[in-house]
């Protein structure tokens, strides 16, 4: 028999196979361009949303709260569009990955419908959120609980959208009717029904394709992108399932999916489970069948569990008791878990914390970053949970000896910088904190060789040796002795803030420049180095004050209510503190025209920097933001002339103003 392939020439199978290279790497080259888009696009928006929460904390009018809010909200809605495109491009790469752990069904639904419920309580929908399962569907199957959970929230946000009164209903069974029955396991069929518009069938044929949606008018009135739908079919199709629709216009529609799976029998130890032998947690949840999940889940694998259902008994059980890691839910009867986390993060500042939630919010993801809090979506498994918990209690270890209330607090500063040096020692001269200075890494390395201190602040950008490098060489120490020193990061960089950028270095806290006297002091108090009673005692609580808004274009260059916050009182000693701050600033403001002057990008990208910090510390706000202006551009060695007259020129207002200052005067 001749080869069919004999008569096509060679020149054509050249060709076939040039028009295949060509093709793969186009798709890749598009796969390639997309991922990069998506970071691109997300690393400047998690900045932006991080902005957002921070203006969203200071006190402002109510309307820059609603502007803040609705930002926030958009900036969630970009990072879960992002999200389906990340999941795309994993797929189409076949880089994403099955996970394979027990997922309690019911738990699964059920969380789904307590999330869909809680935002529908936000809108006018009148629309009943049921569940059906059968009795023969086993309690616990093998899958992945957070594909699952997303196949199944995509559905079911979908079927809401379309639905404007009647139910959208959850049904789980074992009736499978397109997929044959597994050799080893069982099927089940996963149906979101809903009374909604429906749609024709022409749209069913083409609903699961990417960017696709049902017509241009829907497409406007409901949003998203057209990606859900497809990328819950490839998640099906990687579980070795089908999914499908049916649907008839005015009537509904009901999408299904069924997937092989197996039965977890109660006794049955599927995978290895972690070890939380000696951890204690406190579990805030206030659904009874899903605080018991946790605290059953927790002790099988060695941990001890207080339970609690309130946002005030949790509270009340961390300032009792010291836990290692707090588990809390979202929804409290009396408040936020992301607030309750806040305040664990001040009483309790070594435990660890994760939030465990039906909610699925991007928006939620990035607050918690910034306590560096984990985000765990109900239902995990008992290793999802556990791992989470372990990560948790080892990202914080307590110090291994600080000294009690009452006694005298030794704490070691290392600054470079003489106007913060001033400041610092100022703030804790009036807390009654011993303190002793190091103008560099270096020379805080030979002060911790020769004395003992309780607590170390060291500035991140110093000569000789910086910050980083110093907590890398205490930590490295450390881990010959056992001793563990509380090392706190001083920075004039506001991203410093969150609790991920600094544990990862080493650091167990930052302080944010400009340092507050209550921002010190209260460190001091979580670290068990100043009794609360002893400020309070010597009227060093921060005065209760009315926000003042200018609306000028031009704003004094001295903040005096920052002064005030920052050393207690416009008394004598903040007027010492501001003319040495002027004094030693003066060389810094010289030798940053001289550097710009000569293009030297280093030498001008470091005496910005210490510009900023001093000017940040002293409440001179616009001279500080001038200074971090001209250390980007210095960073990215672009001319910044113009920065630098301005800064001259602002340096003399503050100047003009600090000495025209009398000891005392609050005016």
């Amino acid at each position: 028999m001749a080869d069919p392939t004999e008569s096509f020439p060679d020149e054509s199978f050249a060709d076939l196979r040039r028009a295949a290279d060509e093709a793969k790497a186009l798709a890749e080259m598009k796969s390639g361009f997309l991922a990069m888009v998506s970071h691109e696009i997300r690393t400047p928006l998690q900045t932006i949303y991080g902005m957002l929460e921070l203006i969203g904390q200071e006190e402002a009018p109510p309307s820059i709260h609603t502007m803040t809010k609705t930002a926030k909200n958009a900036a969630s809605e970009l990072l879960a569009v992002l999200d389906d495109v990340l999941d795309v491009l994993k797929i189409e790469a076949h880089k994403l990955e099955l996970d394979r752990f027990e997922v309690p069904v019911r738990l699964l639904v059920h969380g789904i419908i307590e999330a869909l419920s809680a935002n529908k309580a936000k809108t006018d929908t009148k629309v009943q959120i049921l569940s059906d399962i059968g009795a023969d569907v086993p309690q616990v199957i093998i899958g992945d609980p957070r594909r699952l959970r997303q196949i199944l929230m995509n559905l079911a946000v979908n079927a809401l959208k379309f639905t404007r009164q009647g139910t959208v209903m959850i049904r789980v069974s074992r009736a499978c009717q397109s997929l044959p029955p597994p050799a080893d396991g069982i099927g089940l069929r996963f149906e979101v029904a809903d009374t909604g518009i429906g749609m024709p069938t022409e749209v069913q044929a083409r609903l699961f394709q990417p960017f696709y949606q049902a017509g241009q008018t829907t497409t406007r009135k409901h949003g998203g992108a057209g990606l859900g739908l497809s990328i819950c079919k490839k998640l099906v199709e990687l579980m070795h399932g089908k999914i499908g629709v049916v649907s008839e216009e005015g009537a509904g529609s009901t999408f299904w999916f069924e997937v092989p799976t197996q039965e977890v029998g109660t006794g049955m130890n599927t995978v290895s489970l972690p070890d939380l032998e000696g951890i204690s947690v406190l579990s805030v949840d206030s659904h009874p069948q899903g605080s018991k999940e946790i605290a059953n889940s927790l002790r099988s694998m060695g941990a001890k569990v207080e339970s609690c259902a309130t946002y005030e008994e949790g509270l009340e059980l961390a300032r009792r008791m010291p836990f290692d890691v707090a588990v809390v839910d979202q929804s409290l009867p009396d408040g936020l878990g992301v607030h309750l986390l806040q305040e664990f993060y001040a009483v309790r500042p070594f435990m660890g914390l994760v939030m465990y939630t039906v909610r699925n919010d991007p928006g939620l993801v990035q607050s918690l970053k910034t306590l560096g809090a984990a985000y765990l979506t109900k239902p995990a498994s008992r290793v999802g949970l556990g791992k989470a918990v372990v990560k948790a209690a080892h990202i914080r270890n307590r110090p291994s000896a600080l000294s009690a209330p009452g006694d005298v607090c030794r704490i070691l500063i290392a600054e470079d910088t003489e106007s913060v040096r001033d400041i610092l020692y100022r703030q804790c001269e009036k807390l009654g904190v011993q303190t002793e200075f190091a103008l560099s890494g270096q020379e805080a390395l030979q002060l911790l060789d020769t004395r003992t201190f309780n607590l170390l602040i060291t500035d991140l950008h110093m000569p000789d040796m910086d910050g980083y490098a110093l907590v890398r060489a205490i930590r490295d120490r450390e881990t010959r002795t056992g001793a563990r020193l509380p090392i706190i990061a001083l920075s004039a960089d506001v991203m410093m803030s969150g609790r991920d950028a600094y544990l990862d270095q080493g650091f167990d806290e930052s302080l944010v420049k400009p340092v507050t006297l209550g921002q010190l002091r209260r460190l001091l108090i979580r670290w068990g180095l100043l009794d609360p009673g002893d400020a309070e005692a010597a009227g060093l609580t921060r005065p209760s004050r009315e926000v003042q808004y200018h609306s000028g274009k031009s704003l004094p260059a001295l903040d005096r209510d920052c002064v005030v916050a920052q050393m207690g009182a416009f008394d004598q000693s903040a007027v010492e503190m501001l003319k040495t701050f002027v004094r030693t600033t003066d060389p810094l403001v010289t030798r940053l025209a001289a550097a710009e002057s000569s293009q030297n990008f280093t030498t001008l990208a470091e005496v910005a920097h210490s510009l900023k910090g001093a000017a940040r510390s002293a409440c001179c706000s616009q001279l500080g933001s001038l200074a971090a202006q001209i250390e980007m551009a210095a960073l990215d060695e672009r001319p910044c002339a113009n920065l630098i007259v301005a800064a001259v020129r602002e340096f003399g207002r503050a100047r003009v103003e600090i000495e025209g200052l009398t000891g005392g005067a609050n005016t």
